[in-house]
Protein backbone atom coordinates (compact mmCIF):
# COMPACT_ATOMS: atom_id res chain seq x y z
CA UNK A 1 0.00 0.00 0.00
CA UNK A 2 2.59 2.51 0.97
CA UNK A 3 4.52 1.95 -2.41
CA UNK A 4 1.64 3.21 -4.52
CA UNK A 5 2.95 6.05 -6.90
CA UNK A 6 0.97 9.29 -6.76
CA UNK A 7 1.72 12.33 -9.30
CA UNK A 8 1.37 15.51 -7.72
CA UNK A 9 1.16 19.12 -9.14
CA UNK A 10 3.29 21.79 -8.66
CA UNK A 11 1.95 25.27 -9.84
CA UNK A 12 4.79 27.81 -10.02
CA UNK A 13 4.63 30.83 -7.42
CA UNK A 14 5.91 33.96 -9.84
CA UNK A 15 3.71 33.15 -12.59
CA UNK A 16 0.88 30.79 -11.49
CA UNK A 17 1.46 28.19 -14.04
CA UNK A 18 1.49 24.32 -13.85
CA UNK A 19 4.68 23.42 -14.18
CA UNK A 20 6.14 19.59 -14.09
CA UNK A 21 4.19 16.55 -12.25
CA UNK A 22 6.43 14.84 -9.71
CA UNK A 23 5.44 11.47 -8.77
CA UNK A 24 5.87 10.39 -5.30
CA UNK A 25 5.23 7.30 -3.56
CA UNK A 26 2.36 7.60 -1.16
CA UNK A 27 4.57 6.50 1.67
CA UNK A 28 6.85 9.80 1.51
CA UNK A 29 4.43 12.31 0.44
CA UNK A 30 5.04 15.98 1.65
CA UNK A 31 2.25 18.75 3.53
CA UNK A 32 -0.28 20.14 2.19
CA UNK A 33 0.94 22.98 -0.13
CA UNK A 34 4.87 21.61 0.31
CA UNK A 35 7.30 24.50 -1.26
CA UNK A 36 9.70 23.17 -4.17
CA UNK A 37 12.31 25.01 -5.87
CA UNK A 38 11.82 23.85 -9.53
CA UNK A 39 12.81 25.21 -13.01
CA UNK A 40 9.52 27.01 -14.57
CA UNK A 41 9.18 26.71 -18.34
CA UNK A 42 7.36 30.08 -18.28
CA UNK A 43 9.24 31.88 -16.55
CA UNK A 44 12.86 30.00 -18.04
CA UNK A 45 14.37 30.38 -14.36
CA UNK A 46 14.04 28.45 -11.40
CA UNK A 47 11.82 29.55 -8.25
CA UNK A 48 9.80 28.05 -5.91
CA UNK A 49 6.61 26.38 -6.75
CA UNK A 50 3.61 24.96 -4.10
CA UNK A 51 2.80 20.88 -4.58
CA UNK A 52 -0.84 20.36 -4.90
CA UNK A 53 -2.12 16.81 -4.32
CA UNK A 54 -5.93 17.23 -4.64
CA UNK A 55 -8.48 19.82 -7.01
CA UNK A 56 -9.17 21.61 -3.49
CA UNK A 57 -5.75 22.38 -3.47
CA UNK A 58 -5.21 23.63 -6.64
CA UNK A 59 -8.50 26.13 -6.26
CA UNK A 60 -6.76 27.32 -3.36
CA UNK A 61 -3.60 28.05 -4.72
CA UNK A 62 -5.28 29.85 -7.39
CA UNK A 63 -7.46 31.96 -5.07
CA UNK A 64 -4.40 33.15 -3.45
CA UNK A 65 -1.93 33.36 -6.46
CA UNK A 66 -4.56 35.73 -7.75
CA UNK A 67 -4.89 38.02 -4.58
CA UNK A 68 -0.64 38.36 -4.75
CA UNK A 69 -0.18 35.95 -1.55
CA UNK A 70 2.82 34.46 -2.85
CA UNK A 71 4.17 37.78 -4.42
CA UNK A 72 7.41 37.89 -1.54
CA UNK A 73 7.89 34.53 -1.11
CA UNK A 74 8.57 33.87 -5.01
CA UNK A 75 10.73 37.19 -5.33
CA UNK A 76 12.71 36.11 -2.27
CA UNK A 77 12.67 32.47 -3.83
CA UNK A 78 14.31 34.12 -7.15
CA UNK A 79 17.02 35.74 -5.24
CA UNK A 80 18.00 33.21 -2.93
CA UNK A 81 18.67 31.09 -6.52
CA UNK A 82 20.43 33.92 -7.81
CA UNK A 83 23.32 33.93 -5.17
CA UNK A 84 21.64 37.14 -3.25
CA UNK A 85 21.93 39.59 -6.17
Amino acid sequence: MGNTIESHDFYCLLCGNKGIPIARKRSNLKESLHRKKLYCLTCKTEVNHIECRTDREVKEFKENFSQGVYREEALSSLVHCQGGQ
